[in-house]
């Protein structure tokens, strides 16, 4: 009997071990600006997110592109609209790129 109870008890203080590791990462919220449809501003852009390489720490924009949204880190980095008409335009930074998000003008 002894050896059930024991046995129940290991379980019941593993069952709460895994219930409180797992409480902070189900309280977790997924970033918004992640999502490339934040960027789109209500239909103004259609935007469109790709991750990139490993270890790639620079971006070159194309030129059609109006503006992107770069994650390094913790950063994201907006591209100032007004690089839309400058052509390719290239990027470098401290740590490596995340994700980028291409956003260009709607057709509408």
């Amino acid at each position: 009997m002894a050896r059930l109870r024991l046995s129940l008890t290991a379980a019941a203080l593993a069952g709460a071990t895994l219930l409180a590791s797992a409480g902070p990462a189900a309280a977790c919220r997924p970033d918004p600006q992640a999502d490339p449809t934040t960027w789109e501003y209500g239909g103004v852009y259609d935007c469109t997110k790709a991750t990139v390489g490993h270890g790639v720490r620079t971006y070159t924009k194309p030129s059609p592109v109006a503006f992107v949204v770069i994650k390094t880190g913790r950063t994201y980095f907006v591209s100032e609209l007004g690089d839309a008409n400058e052509g390719d335009r290239t990027y470098t930074f401290d740590k490596p790129i995340r994700f980028v998000i291409t956003c260009n003008f709607t057709d509408a």
